[in-house]
């Protein structure tokens, strides 16, 4: 026979202790105990069932974490505790519409819990739902203006729909909330150097560099705002750090290589492009390489190299005009209607082609061609 309370109590403080596994096995001694004294629907049976299920949730095994939730409603159909274990354990399995079910039973419950309001516009956003996800966050903030996680959630929903403004109001509202939000300082970040605004771009990322000095996102915002700014050499210190820890990353390798040959250092552009091209099949690089040989005039290279290119990448509208440039620069017109007449269908016309090709020059396209990669990421 055990002590009933002292074996609660015992749960209790093994599941704060995160100590999950052990915490499931009193509650089911527990449970066993009770249903062997005649006990199938006392508030004691209630908890040791909610214990085992939040147990279960916890390790992420939410398939075999329903059926002690919903055995609760069985007793309890209003159990709220239930009701929100059940509804995060949809969500763990990514079933949203399942998910906001339960929230929404939890509502007519409490019509006033603002975070299961937030759960509900963070299920929308997973639906891409964008209209009810901003309606459920509204009303989450109108709760609670501070709610970390409503204005985390708005101004990401608010960023993938490119209304950047919107999304600074609601995320510079959580920095003062709290300033050390890593992921939210390097978006803020990116907004202002999505909008050129290198300087306040850099503001941010740095601000998320004195928090975590190896900060991928921070220092790679840092170093394009740079190479924004034409600053390519102070750029190659950031690119140079990031490659640091991550020396496989051909796609910042490229980026390097791109500030190589940006400030001359032609030689060490190329070795890198072709370092990248052993191992990896970048586009990236290979337009590097195109640019190169068009800075050391070996025209026939660059025109073999960019017909390669587009033999992967026909629907490349810059490289097609690179290319059609070439020719024109090297006095071969006539190659030049060839390809519009092979890549016609990139164009709306020819007045759009001949219009495009007329008001550019190859330092132009080559400039154009850098702008090519972007990361991002989500919180």
């Amino acid at each position: 026979m055990i002590n009933i309370k002292d074996e609660f109590e015992k749960a209790r403080n093994l599941y704060k202790q995160q100590e999950y596994e052990e915490t499931e096995r009193v509650y089911n001694t527990i449970l066993t105990e009770l249903k062997s004294s005649g006990e199938t629907n006392s508030p004691q049976v209630v908890e040791a069932l909610q214990g085992i299920g939040d147990c279960q949730r916890e390790q992420l095994y939410f398939e075999e974490a329903i059926p002690y939730f919903k055995d609760i409603l069985k007793l309890d159909k209003n159990n709220k505790k239930a009701l929100l274990g059940l509804a995060d354990s949809y969500r763990g399995l990514k079933d949203w519409d399942k998910a906001l079910e339960f929230w929404f039973e939890v509502l007519k419950i409490d019509p006033n819990d603002y975070l299961v309001t937030t759960r509900i516009a963070d299920a929308y956003r997973k639906k891409n739902d964008y209209i009810n996800a901003e309606k459920y966050y509204l009303m989450s903030l109108d709760m609670n203006p501070k709610n970390k996680f409503a204005l985390m959630g708005i101004g990401d929903l608010y960023y993938k729909n490119k209304k950047f403004n919107k999304a600074l109001e609601y995320w510079k509202t959580l920095l003062e909330i709290n300033p050390k939000f890593i992921n939210i300082l390097t978006m803020v970040g990116n907004i202002y150097r999505t909008w050129k605004q290198f300087d306040k771009a850099i503001g941010y990322y740095q601000k998320a560099i004195e928090i975590d000095r190896n900060n991928f996102y921070a220092l790679y915002g840092i170093a394009d705002s740079l190479r924004g700014k034409k600053s390519f050499r102070d750029a190659i210190k950031y690119w140079k750090k990031i490659l640091s820890k991550e020396p496989n990353n051909d796609r910042i390798q490229t980026r390097l290589a791109d500030c190589y040959l940006k400030i001359g250092k032609i030689d060490e552009a190329e070795k890198i492009y072709l370092e990248v091209m052993a191992t990896t099949s970048n586009k990236y690089t290979m337009i590097g390489l195109i640019r190169i040989h068009i800075e050391r005039k070996e025209w026939d290279m660059a025109i073999d190299m960019s017909n390669d290119y587009l033999k992967k990448n026909p629907n490349d509208a810059r490289v097609v005009l690179l290319l059609a440039k070439i020719y024109e620069d090297t006095g071969q017109r006539e190659k030049t209607a060839e390809v519009y007449e092979k890549y016609s269908a990139v164009f709306n016309d020819k007045k759009e082609f001949t219009s495009k090709l007329a008001s550019s020059t190859i330092e132009s396209f080559q400039n154009d061609i850098g702008e090519y990669t972007e990361y991002d990421h989500e919180k």
